[in-house]
Formats: C-alpha cells, structure tokens, sequence
C-alpha cells in the first residue's frame, strides 16, 4: 500500500549513502538546515521499508551501494509499489557523471548531486523538490463511475483532468496538451476514435492508451496503426492501469533520453570535423580560418555539459568513426 500524503510543514528526506552520512551528521541541522527532518538507510533494502510505511517528499540515493545500485532503486521507486512513483530522486555521484549516467537520470526523472561538493547537496534536494512537476493525464470518459475508478488510479502520481464526452475532452486536449490521453471508444457526440484522430492530426507522438469494454481485435489492430498506444478493459483493474500508465511515461522518459543524446554525439561529429578544419588552417597558416572554425565550435557547443562530459562524448565519436 501506498502511504497518505504528507501533511507535516518539515520536509522529510530519506537517505541511502554511506558516505553521505558521515558527512553531514556532525552538524546534521548546520548541514541540511531546519527545513529537513532527515532519515539514513545503509542499504536499499532498509531504504525500500522505509517508503513502504511512511511517505517522504525526497529520496537520496548514493550511486553504488552495498546491496543494489542506484538505478535499481530508482526504478523500484518509479513503480509504483511501495511509495509515490513521482517521489523526487537526487542520485549521488563521485566525480563528474558521464553522458550516460546523466542520460539514465533523465530517463527515470531524477536530478543528481557530486558527492565532491556536499555543500551543494542540500540545494539539490530542495531544487528537485521544487522542480517535482507531475505529469498531466486526461480521462475522456462517460461512464462516470469508470471515470472516477481511474482517477482514484492515478490521482497520487499524475495531475488528472477528466472529461464526460468526445467534444469536451478533445477541447481541454487543445488547450492543455496532456501528457497522456485515457480515451474511451463509446462516447456520445463525438466517438473516441474521431477524438483519437484528431487528436493525431495535431501531435502524431500523444501517447493514448484506448478503453473499450467490447472490441474485436481487428479494430484494435487498426486502432494501434491509426497510432494508439495501449488498450486497457472496462472494468479497470486499477493495478494494470497504473502499470501501464508508468511503462508509457517510461518509455517517454528513456525516448527524450536517446534524443538528447544523438544530438549530442552529432554535435560533437560537427565540431570534430570543425577542430580538423581549424588544425589543417593553423598548419596552412591561415589563423582567420582556424579562429572561424573553432568559433563556430564553442557557439554550437551544448552549454549543459561539464568539461569532462563533451570530452566523453567526442570519444564516443571517434570510437564510432574508428569502427
């Protein structure tokens, strides 16, 4: 089960490091301040039994720790099953995180600290509990006790809007762009399947997961090339909806991912080939080209990448070249 909502004014936080600890517990309200009532764990599993019997509003999570790793963790969160799937992460790093623990991160919605820089850590937590944005489901649905069966699903992890027909719930699609679209098939004035296709005309990627109590599964093989996601079955079996519900956004999260990260290795191919223009100008003495060129390089450069990350990456292009 998973626990109420907080109510109490202090922030609760929950920490699994072994290195954090000894750090800040010297001066453990000098450290974190007075707005944070702080609970250690030294193993993942201690962590887990935490959450499962009372809620908190951040999980620190070390890297490695001795009995799972931090990834592990972060995705047993995001199930749901034990705590607020939406909890706020902070996963501490030693040293500057590669592109792909970064990547990792994005993917699973968790902000990251430097063990390196502990006094950092506090605002880290603070930003990430502030920053805590809860992705937007729309429920278009008649049937208002089915309507209400989802919303209890869902009401805990995402912001839910609900709809009673076609029209109505294409319109608040329009102007709010939800993340996710819960879209029944019978609906009055306008049926689900023209709201899907309209919906589509507009944004090709919205995720939409169908409902359909009756369908054959000839429809729903056109329903999915017509570019539906999911289908869930009156009635709800509200585990399997929430199930689907996180793989979606998952699947989302991990799809931005691989998006940020091809655009920085092309990035870094561009500015490759920029550096060899510069270095054969230099040699040919032409110093104005060279300068172009590596202009062209730091105003292309991605300005969210540490030192160590866009060197990381431009090794990734020439392993890729070399291959």
């Amino acid at each position: 089960m998973v626990p109420a909502p907080l109510k109490d004014s202090k922030q609760a936080i929950i920490v699994a490091s072994d290195i954090l600890r000894p750090l800040a517990a010297p001066a453990s309200v000098a450290f974190w301040g007075e707005r944070f009532k702080t609970i250690y764990c030294e193993t993942g599993r201690a962590l887990i039994d935490r959450l499962r019997r009372r809620p908190f509003h951040c999980a620190i999570i070390q890297d490695h720790l001795e009995d799972c790793d931090c990834w592990r963790l972060a995705k047993i969160i995001r199930s749901g099953r034990f705590c607020a799937s939406a909890l706020p992460i902070v996963v501490l790093h030693r040293g500057a995180p590669s592109a792909g623990f970064e990547a990792i991160a994005k993917s699973l919605n968790a902000a990251t600290a430097s063990l390196s820089e502990p006094d950092a850590i506090p605002r880290n937590v603070q930003a990430a509990i502030d920053q805590r944005r809860r992705s937007s489901v729309l429920i278009i649905e008649d049937d208002p006790d089915a309507a209400e069966t989802a919303r209890r699903a869902l009401d805990a992890d995402y912001k839910v809007e609900i709809a009673v027909n076609g029209a109505d719930g294409l319109s608040a699609w329009k102007e709010k762009r939800h993340d996710l679209v819960l879209l029944d098939l019978m609906l009055p004035a306008l049926p689900g399947e023209e709201v899907l296709k309209e919906i589509l005309a507009v944004n090709p990627k919205q995720p939409v997961i169908i409902v359909t109590a009756h369908a054959s599964q000839s429809r729903h093989s056109n329903l999915m090339l017509l570019g539906a996601n999911e289908f869930v079955e009156k009635p709800f079996d509200i585990n399997v909806l929430r199930a689907l519900c996180r793989s979606l956004f998952q699947e989302m999260a991990l799809a931005r991912a691989d998006r940020e990260i091809d655009e920085m290795r092309a990035a870094a191919r561009e500015n490759a080939h920029r550096a060899t223009a510069a270095s054969i100008s230099l040699r040919q003495g032409n110093t104005s080209g060279a300068a172009m060129q590596l202009d062209a390089m730091l105003a292309g450069a991605p300005q969210d990448l540490t030192d160590d990350e866009w060197v990381e990456v431009l090794n990734d292009v020439e392993q890729s070249e070399a291959d």
